[in-house]
């Protein structure tokens, strides 16, 4: 039986990509943000963006 390479293949992949404009103090704060906390941007983003659905009709 043959074995398959690469990376396992996943339920929902993550194929699109979003991307905005900030400013140069936006950014900073994420940056510190993302440290701080010892997350990633997407991972900072997909928080907030879970945060906004629960509390936002």
């Amino acid at each position: 039986m043959a074995r398959r390479r690469g990376r396992p293949e996943v339920e929902k992949p993550r194929c699109i990509k979003v991307g905005f404009r900030v400013t140069e103090e936006e950014r900073d704060r994420l940056f510190a943000y993302c440290k701080k906390m010892n997350l990633t941007q997407a991972q900072v983003f997909k928080e907030a963006l879970e945060l906004l659905y629960k509390t936002k009709p």
